[in-house]
């Protein structure tokens, strides 16, 4: 139990930080909404293991503990979740805003162009071949963005399947400790062990998805 305590005393941590950046307006990508959309349905999962560990506790002292942690767990997520739905709230109304704002830069750009006559076509071709690179530059610079912010999303998907692993592996480990020392048969054993090892080859499935969904965003729109 313990060991699961710490863990989720990582994620809150984990997300204060990542919630400051974006409350202060240092990192507002889609990349750190996705982190933190991720880091919070862990941390979610933590907490409902944690409840049950808890409530399979033979010592009256721990387990009033332990319900004691999980009741504040559960008031800072409540927290936590909010502030997020806020922040992010507040974050679209604003990239509206800046949306909207360069539509009608745009259009008030191109009712400014002045209409092109036959006998001025040789002189204004290179104003129009410039204008139409720097549009090619923009494009370019904001898939380059979008990619990072993909990786970036991938990267914490593949963060959270590691520590599912990680717990899995925690967790297996405590529930054969416990078997030995109750004694109980060796098909129960069996058992355990074979949902180990469906769990791992579920965890290598998503990463194997998860890495060839990386590589066909950056193959496709690269």
């Amino acid at each position: 139990m313990n060991s699961l305590y710490n863990h989720a005393l990582k994620q809150f941590s984990a997300l204060e930080r990542d919630l400051g950046k974006f409350q202060t307006g240092e990192d507002t990508s889609v990349a750190l909404q996705g982190q933190i959309t991720a880091t919070v349905n862990a941390l979610k999962r933590s907490i409902d293991d944690y409840d049950a560990m808890a409530k399979k506790e033979m010592i009256d002292i721990k387990r009033e503990k332990a319900f004691a942690r999980v009741i504040k767990f559960r008031e800072d997520y409540d927290s936590i979740n909010k502030n997020f739905a806020q922040l992010k709230s507040r974050e679209e109304q604003l990239s509206h805003g800046r949306n909207r704002t360069q539509l009608l830069e745009r259009r008030q750009s191109r009712m400014s162009v002045p209409v092109e006559h036959p006998y001025q076509a040789t002189s204004s071709s290179p104003y129009l071949q410039q204008a139409h690179a720097f549009r090619e530059r923009d494009f370019a610079q904001k898939t380059g963005l979008h990619l990072d912010e993909m990786l970036h999303q991938g990267k914490a998907a593949l963060d959270n399947l590691y520590q599912q692993r990680t717990m899995l592996k925690s967790t297996q480990r405590k529930m054969l400790d416990a078997a030995n020392t109750l004694g109980l048969s060796r098909n129960v054993i069996q058992l355990i062990e074979r949902r180990s090892t469906e769990d791992k080859w579920i965890f290598y499935a998503g990463v194997c998805v998860t890495l060839f969904a990386l590589w066909a965003i950056i193959h496709y729109l690269t």
